[in-house]
């Protein structure tokens, strides 16, 4: 018998996938470049190269003056950049190149991840214009530097769903979705106010207002299973990351704060100490050359598994509940090994 074939996550498109693509933001930065050629840009033209209506091209039109984008309307022609509007020549030397093309090879390690495919086109014009001398020197720099990511998320393409909630999140719009979530009770069928957008480690997340757990949560974009914007519109309201995560070890806040204090032995010491694990890491080496870290994290479920991974050369001196359940883990994984 064949092994069951994995259940395709699908994503719902959207009637209108140019507007996803575009966007009120990016909408403006193809409407800016319009305007900066040598045709004729007339608000029809501009109206069916940016896929709106002309409502929608004088309300933008408008915003971009507000920006302080100038532009003159000339009968017969259109509209214009004034003359005087340009950008400045690029100039950037060599660690500033360097720098730049760092970016792009950890972009490029990770080119599934949503928007990185662009950002290694977009760099790679911006070195196209470097003065050659400084590019002959940076290709050598460069090609002395390798970038390697670590372990890499598995998990279906992430660029769709990212996009359709960029331009939900820009238009505030109300999303209906299917999240796989991790739950025995099944998937989770709601209504999203989709608000941010966070990338940890390996994965997206989106941080939206659940009508059906009426809270703001956090939630996978691996794990959309369907995602599809709606013709509501949610007010806005204010949302901080900062706020939300409040010291957690990763992304899950679980809204208490304690006080951890960790001793990792010498053999791993300077390992742990050479790290910025937590903002509010303070470490302290000890004479004996091991090492005491303290933090300030809310919750312990994220933080149990980092320290377990550090086996017998760590040490929990607080807090008694973390000490707990580092014990439990232990002897639960000692009876995998010793016989009956």
């Amino acid at each position: 018998m064949e092994p069951a074939q994995p259940r395709a996550r699908q994503v719902q498109k959207s009637p209108n996938p140019p507007s996803i693509v575009a966007g009120r933001v990016s909408r403006h930065i193809r409407m800016v470049n319009l305007l900066q050629s040598t045709e004729r840009c007339t608000a029809e033209r501009l109206a069916r190269h940016l896929g709106v209506g002309r409502r929608t091209v004088f309300r933008d039109l408008k915003v971009l003056q507000g920006a302080g984008v100038p532009f003159v309307s000339t009968p017969g022609r259109g509209y214009d950049l004034s003359p005087d509007y340009a950008m400045s020549r690029l100039n950037l030397g060599v660690p500033a190149a360097l720098g730049l093309n760092l970016l792009g090879k950890v972009a490029a390690a990770m080119p599934d991840q949503p928007l990185f495919g662009p950002a290694i086109e977009a760099i790679g014009r911006v070195v196209a214009q470097l003065p050659p001398a400084v590019r002959m020197v940076y290709d050598d720099l460069l090609a002395a530097v390798s970038i390697s990511p670590g372990a890499l998320n598995i998990c279906p393409d992430d660029e769709q769903p990212y996009r359709t909630l960029q331009y939900c999140i820009e238009e505030r719009m109300v999303c209906r979705f299917v999240y796989r979530a991790v739950e025995p009770w099944g998937p989770c069928r709601t209504k999203i106010h989709p608000v941010h957008l966070h990338f940890y480690k390996r994965a997206w997340y989106v941080l939206a207002f659940s009508e059906q757990h009426d809270e703001v949560r956090m939630f996978k974009l691996s794990r959309i299973e369907e995602l599809e914007p709606s013709d509501e519109v949610f007010a806005p309201f204010h949302f901080s990351i900062d706020a939300y995560l409040d010291d957690a070890w990763g992304i899950i806040p679980e809204g208490r704060k304690y006080n951890v204090v960790l001793q990792f032995s010498d053999r791993v010491a300077r390992n742990a100490a050479e790290v910025r694990w937590h903002k509010t890491q303070q470490s302290q080496l000890q004479p004996d050359g091991s090492c005491v870290l303290r933090f300030r994290v809310n919750g312990l479920n994220e933080i149990k598994w980092w320290i377990i991974g550090y086996g017998d050369q760590v040490v929990v001196h607080e807090p008694p509940e973390l000490r707990n359940a580092i014990r439990a883990i232990t002897q639960r994984i000692l009876t995998h090994y010793v016989r009956a």
